[in-house]
């Protein structure tokens, strides 16, 4: 017995009891897809900078190679950082689009 016509034939214990079910499978589902998210990370490496994100944006780990401090100028620091945090965007956008469909932004 499923649908919404099964639900009527049910006495009302009974059909807060599916309801309560329904909702409790509901909230284990969303509470995986929390986790899932919560570990979830984005890696970019061009050789002379590293950078690790998750999927709320949060910039977990930037690494630069020394002569990224000593030989860039202000203008190629920024440069790169920016290359770095492009592909970053790109890639949790292209999982974004792999795990739920085409991505809003």
């Amino acid at each position: 017995m499923s649908g919404p016509d099964s639900r009527a034939e049910l006495s009302d214990k009974d059909l807060v009891e599916s309801v309560l079910r329904d909702l409790r499978e509901a909230a284990e589902k969303w509470e995986a897809l929390v986790a899932e998210a919560e570990n979830t990370t984005y890696s970019v490496d061009l050789g002379d900078v590293r950078a690790v994100a998750n999927s709320d944006g949060r910039l977990l780990e930037l690494s630069l190679h020394p002569c990224v401090v000593s030989d860039y100028t202000h203008r190629e620091l920024s440069d790169r950082l920016n290359v770095v945090f492009t592909a970053l965007r790109e890639e949790a956008e292209a999982d974004f689009e792999a795990r739920y469909g085409r991505y809003p932004g």
